[in-house]
């Protein structure tokens, strides 16, 4: 722990600071308007810290800071470093927090409208959203599309350059789903019932209810139509609970919640957590908070949305978001600890490796003897949690001789580090000493320097032993680690056999019936054409069959189900 005393030199210009572990290891950078007073704040007890402030400190052996003229200059400087050193301290957004957004884009020939998992900053795409996940929405594509992209009833697929800028231009004003769309919609539904067409009422009426779900309707009557995130904070001693209520054209269509651990000053958390959610995800033109964070230390760009009024109608829609991030709390708490003993397993993970092991990959294949179908599998984990966005999977190259599998192997690693060794610190490998030895293979040739480590399975094929690059058994005493690497082995083998056999099983599937005596490819195709699937061909009843094909055929078919 460094001595506070060191901190009276510091300046008192607008600057960035790190802490840095005794490896020299950048553990947090943080900004500051005033370096010296907010360097100072970490060692008051009157402050709002946290067990995780304080083991961050244990931890620190050593600073460093940088000054700056301007507070800009600052906050530009820190986010670059947290970019590029990810300091284990700083807030990071849990990856599964992700919704659905309705998105329009332009090119130059076509207008695309779609759902998107993600929000990605584009100068030419509208979102709408965050989206309440789970839910259909076909219907309302559909309608949109038929709105930004129907002529006389008929969809076009190819638009000049002028009609798509015309239809995104329109498309801003209905994704706003105001009182005219609103109506519009009503009108529809009214117009089709009382034609009995009650189908196309129904469709009308799902995407009314999509947009203004009565469930999501609150008591507040919002005078703006005006895209709104209202953030409510509920801070216990040593955790800190964010709810977010998004409002979209006076609407409240979801909440996003979100539970930390406090692993540095409270402010600054904030002014974190602020930063990364709106780095990844929609700004709204305003973003509500408490009045008591007007002074956050935010970049230019943000600033500019956030809003303290500390009017009625702002006031009771704060209140609402507090009450959210202070509701079930027992249950994010019980998830939070769960998420707390993942990270000291990790942590005891690291020192038994003498590694970080924060970052990982671990590889597996599935092949069999005398088939075509080989595959390889690519598992990432960050803090302990599968990333699925970033795991991989490979259709591998068939090699004959003693050694394919080796190879196989060297495959999977080679294919998978080429792109995204920055990902992982360590590599874990389901197999032996062999095995480690075709991983180091891909990374001698990608000029890749990771520490790689085999997980070796016992008689009944689950894990047993750990080893290392000199093939030396490393000792596992903690049952929770143990458990872990139990864990990661079994996740990456049951995905990898899993895509083996749907594989084979399709390949098998579709020898099966050109094998048929008297089928070519243009019964295959007119069967397709029909059936759609290999499955509902083999699914088909004899009758059903027989309206494609002769009595003998299909009878030859259903043999060989």
């Amino acid at each position: 722990m460094i001595d506070k005393e060191l901190i009276k030199n510091i300046s008192t210009k607008p600057g960035v600071y790190f802490w840095k572990d005794k490896d020299d290891n950048i553990i947090y950078v943080g900004k500051a308007k005033n370096l010296k007073a907010r360097m100072k704040q970490y060692f008051d007890p009157n402050m709002k810290n946290s067990y995780k402030t304080q083991k961050m400190l244990e931890e620190t052996s050593s600073f460093e800071t940088f000054v700056f003229e301007t507070e800009t200059e600052a906050l530009i400087f820190e986010r670059s470093c947290i970019a590029k050193y990810k300091p284990k301290c700083n807030v990071v957004l849990p990856t599964q927090a992700t919704f659905p957004y309705i998105c329009v884009e332009k090119n130059k020939n076509n207008l695309q409208i779609s759902l998107k998992n993600k929000y990605k900053k584009n100068p030419n795409a509208i979102y709408y959203g965050p989206l309440v996940k789970g839910k259909e929405y076909k219907e309302l594509i559909k309608y949109l599309i038929h709105l930004l992209k129907s002529k006389d009833g008929l969809i076009i697929n190819k638009m000049s350059e002028e009609e798509v800028n015309n239809a995104f231009l329109k498309a801003k004003k209905i994704l706003k789903f105001d009182t005219d769309f609103k109506n519009q919609l009503q009108n529809k539904i009214h117009f089709w019932v009382e034609n009995m067409e009650y189908l196309l009422a129904k469709q009308y009426k799902q995407i009314y209810e999509l947009i203004y779900n009565k469930q999501n309707q609150q008591n507040l009557v919002l005078k703006t139509s005006k895209d709104l995130d209202v953030f409510g904070f509920y801070v216990t001693k040593y955790k800190i609970f964010i709810s977010i209520l998004h409002y979209r054209a006076a609407n409240l269509i979801n909440k996003s919640d979100f539970w930390f651990n406090l692993n540095s000053l409270l402010e600054d958390f904030i002014s974190h957590f602020i930063e990364e959610y709106y780095a990844k995800n929609f700004i709204p033109e305003h973003i509500i908070l408490p009045s008591e964070y007007q002074n956050l230390f935010i970049n230019e760009e943000l600033k500019k949305h956030l809003v303290f009024k500390n009017n009625k109608i702002y006031q009771n829609m704060l209140d609402i978001a507090y009450e959210n991030a202070k509701n079930d709390l027992e249950n994010k708490i019980s998830k939070l600890e769960k998420d707390n003993q993942l990270e000291q397993t990790i942590e005891k993970l690291s020192k038994i490796l003498e590694h970080d092991a924060n970052k990982f990959v671990i590889f597996d294949n599935s092949f069999m003897a005398n088939t075509n179908e080989i595959v390889g599998a690519a598992f990432l984990y960050e803090n302990g949690k599968l990333l699925k966005n970033h795991s991989r999977s490979f259709i591998l190259k068939k090699e004959k001789g003693n050694e394919a599998d080796l190879y196989y192997m060297y495959q999977n690693a080679y294919k998978f580090l080429k792109n995204n060794s920055d990902l992982v610190n360590i590599i874990f490998v389901d197999g032996g000493i062999y095995q480690i030895k075709s991983i180091e293979k891909a990374l001698f040739e990608l000029e890749i320097n990771k520490p790689v480590f085999g997980l070796i399975k016992n008689n009944k094929h689950s894990f047993a032993t750990l080893i290392n690059e000199q093939n030396q058994q490393i000792e596992i005493n903690d049952f929770d680690v143990f458990n872990f690497l139990t864990k990661i082995q079994f996740q990456v083998d049951k995905y990898a056999k899993n895509w083996f056999n749907k594989r084979h099983f399709k390949s098998i599937v579709n020898n099966s019936l050109e094998n048929i005596e008297g089928i070519g490819k243009k019964t295959i195709n007119k069967l397709l054409e029909h059936f759609l699937t290999y499955e509902n061909i083999y699914l088909a009843s004899q009758d059903e069959l027989e309206k494609i094909v002769s009595k003998k055929i299909a009878k030859k078919i259903k043999q060989l189900t």
